[in-house]
């Protein structure tokens, strides 16, 4: 990933080996179960991307862009090995949730999952460099 110290980031996320991390293009009717403007996924066994953002990494376009959003996806990775899937997928849910039910539209319940807030942090502090 351009941008990103390895070093680093393996120090930050350590439960994620990013070397058996695959990135890969969402297929159509994968994507149908996303929200309107999600550009990536991020599953146990891999980060899946809308067919635009597959152009832009393959292409080496916005290293800076995809580095941020490789890391934040690497983070939900992180997440769901430190807590497990049953309890990451009940607490997003549940944040998100909680956000619509005080009547916050939907991005500002999604931004204020916690774990986008920390995926976001930790994004943003990767691509700081290391301290």
């Amino acid at each position: 990933m351009t941008g990103v110290d390895q070093e680093w980031l393996s120090r930050l996320l350590p439960r994620v080996d990013t070397t058996r991390i695959h990135v890969r293009e969402a297929s159509g009717w994968f994507m149908r179960f996303w929200a309107s403007g999600i550009v990536a996924v991020a599953l146990p066994w891999g980060i899946y991307f809308t067919p635009a953002m597959m152009d832009r990494y393959e292409s080496g376009a916005e290293p800076l862009r995809l580095g941020q959003l490789l890391v934040h996806e690497l983070t939900h990775m992180e997440q769901v090995k430190r807590r497990g899937v049953l309890r990451h997928g009940a607490t997003y849910l549940i944040d998100y949730l909680k956000g619509r039910v005080a009547r916050r539209g939907h991005w500002e319940s999604y931004r204020a999952i916690r774990h986008e807030v920390e995926a976001r942090s930790v994004a943003k502090l990767v691509m700081a460099g290391p301290r």
